[in-house]
């Protein structure tokens, strides 16, 4: 009965999961709602898209520092759910562009607080022995969440450039799973001070924002290789279909990370990351210089690879580095410097190459393949010199 309600709770991370790469579903539909609105221009007409991705920002800081506080776990993600599903539908019913974009505000609202309750709920409902293949098997669950989202929204997109909207309906689906199975996960107790003096107030360990500021520089490098991808294939006469093919192939390469990332956790630890990087720097290096699709495709699996044990290890290395309380705040530092590093790296490129009139797409994977080997190189030695202090938090057991 216990393996049963454990399986039950599982359910209800992976469901939440599942929600967590929502930010694409409208993604086919961005040229037909453009026809709906000739008079917006292509920059706001990228609001649709960009809006719920700023709103996320601190968004996700406020869920980390009240989750599990102030407001129950249960309650944040039921809300996040409810508002994913309200916000994410609400344009289908919309002919106001400005109104459209207060709804998708309100849906960034929704998907910042799922993403680092997601990854929190693992920490505080699973055990610490098996967090790593629990955390593996979530990131393939959002990857896989992330493909039928955005295959359902470029079929309805087909229909109509509203009815693409109505993908996001599936959240309620999320919303009766977790209301039914998903406990509230039990505050860890705080250590007593000395002579049984009130605890201390926990600080965030500083390697929080370290790995917060990694994640921001990992996406900065990794953005060009999913929304120039098919610039880059027009240059060796590839069509958009091709691109779609070979962009899907970042997600099966992170859904084959995903299967495997626990074990391989397990037996090399922190060393998963360097890994990752690795195939980070294989994927930009086959990027900067094929000229074949099948080539780009192994570059994007490699992609999803690295993508996948790079983000998986950080959140474990967070995770572990912090008392159970710290755990929804530090995965919302951690997803806040994804964001901001999403939302930067078209900016960061265009400081880079305008000034020195750089016109090649491919400029942007150079670049990616040098700052991919200095972050490896940064990490080989910093974990040569640095042993691993292994931290168990303490189990917490559902309410």
């Amino acid at each position: 009965m216990k393996d049963k309600r454990q399986s039950l709770v599982l359910l209800a991370i992976f469901s939440l999961g599942f929600l967590a790469m929502g930010i694409g579903t409208i993604t086919p539909a961005i040229a037909s709602i453009g026809a709906a609105f000739p008079a917006i221009s292509f920059s706001t007409l990228l609001l649709v898209s960009t809006v719920p991705a700023l709103i996320s920002i601190p968004v996700s800081i406020l869920a980390g520092s009240v989750a599990g506080k102030s407001v129950k776990y249960r309650t944040l993600v039921l809300f996040a759910t409810f508002v994913f599903s309200i916000g994410g539908v609400v344009p289908y019913f919309l002919h106001d562009f400005t109104q459209i974009l207060i709804s998708r505000a309100l849906f960034g609202l929704g998907l910042g607080l799922i993403m680092p309750l997601n990854s929190a709920l693992i920490f505080n409902l699973v055990p610490p022995d098996k967090q790593a293949s629990v955390m593996g098997i979530n990131s393939v669950v959002m990857n896989i969440g992330g493909i039928v989202l955005q295959l359902l929204g470029g079929v309805l997109a087909a229909v109509s450039w509203n009815y693409s909207f109505l993908a996001h309906a599936l959240g309620i689906i999320t919303f009766i799973i977790v209301l039914i199975f998903l406990p509230e996960p039990q505050q860890a107790e705080m250590a007593a001070g000395a002579d049984g003096a009130a605890p201390e107030k926990l600080k965030m360990p500083a390697s929080v924002f370290g790995w917060c500021i990694l994640f921001g520089i990992l996406t900065i490098l990794d953005y060009p290789s999913l929304t120039n991808m098919s610039s880059v294939l027009l240059t060796i006469k590839a069509n958009a279909a091709v691109a779609g093919v070979v962009l899907m192939f970042m997600t099966v390469g992170g859904m084959v990370a995903g299967a495997v990332f626990g074990k391989v956790f397990q037996k090399v630890g922190r060393q998963t990351l360097n890994i990752g990087l690795v195939f980070f720097t294989v994927s930009q290096v086959l990027f900067s210089f094929s000229q074949s699709v099948s080539l780009f495709i192994i570059g994007e699996a490699c992609l999803g690879v690295g993508l996948t044990l790079c983000m998986s290890s950080i959140m474990m290395l967070a995770g572990a580095s912090v008392h159970p309380s710290q755990t929804p705040m530090a995965m919302s530092i951690i997803v806040s410097g994804m964001s901001l590093g999403g939302f930067l790296s078209g900016y960061f490129y265009a400081a880079i190459m305008e000034p020195l009139h750089i016109t090649t797409l491919r400029f942007q994977y150079y670049f990616g393949t040098g700052g991919y080997l200095a972050i490896l190189a940064f990490f080989l030695v910093v974990f040569a010199i640095k042993k691993p202090v292994p931290v168990e938090p303490p189990m917490q057991t559902p309410a």
